[in-house]
């Protein structure tokens, strides 16, 4: 088992002296499943904004797939990337492309061929239930609709890395329960996945450790 994310001492603080995260030690290994947790403004999206590089510790150390993140050029954080699929809370689709080419994405980048491409978004569209809305742009969805889009181009691409920040909270119980099934059989087949949710009948059901934030402390549970 190998390491993918270590976090040593790490701060984040967007007022002085005022921490939104304080001193998180945090390991998390290959082939592993953590929840997220904590109340709204707790620190859940700065700790995963530093898990996909979009935010710098203000004191401490990341490391990520064995390297120290402090100084890594550009195209080092791009390659560090393809391998974390993400899904966010406001879902970022792009707008003026289909669904369909939405969840294609991250196969093109990867250079699979077309072949690879036009089995697999159809099968993954209709597996969460979408296999209907193909052509369809972002707009013409609800939002339950677009939060499945999202994590169909997260998990696509088979990544490394997943991570996940509340990718129930848009959709019903059922349609909740299929996607959490959905993780379970990438992890199964080898992406270490990190949830960040506040759905406790979910980490109640789905029985994996859970990292909870409170006070701007990281405690595993």
């Amino acid at each position: 088992m190998t390491r993918m994310i270590r976090f040593q001492e790490v701060d984040v603080c967007y007022t002085p002296d005022k921490p939104v995260l304080s001193k998180i030690n945090l390991k998390i290994d290959s082939d592993s499943f953590h929840f997220l947790t904590g109340t709204s403004g707790a620190g859940k999206s700065s700790l995963l904004k530093m898990m996909y590089l979009a935010l710098k510790p203000s004191k401490g150390h990341i490391e990520m797939f064995g390297r120290d993140t402090a100084n890594l050029k550009m195209f080092e954080v791009s390659n560090i990337r393809k391998r974390i699929g993400i899904v966010f809370q406001d879902f970022r689709l792009i707008q003026n492309l289909s669904i369909r080419e939405n969840v294609a994405l991250p196969l093109r980048i990867h250079g699979a061929k077309a072949k690879i491409i036009q089995r697999h978004v159809p099968e993954l569209l209709d597996w969460v239930g979408l296999g209907d809305h193909l052509d369809s742009f972002p707009v013409s969805l609800s939002g339950g609709e677009q939060q499945r889009v999202a994590i169909a181009r997260a998990v696509i691409a088979r990544p490394s890395l997943l991570l996940a920040d509340e990718p129930t909270g848009n959709v019903d119980d059922k349609i909740a329960e299929r996607l959490m099934y959905l993780f379970e059989e990438l992890y199964r087949a080898g992406t270490s996945i990190v949830v960040a949710t506040h759905n406790k009948d979910l980490i109640n059901e789905f029985d994996y450790p859970v990292f909870h934030i409170t006070e701007g402390n990281l405690i595993l549970q």
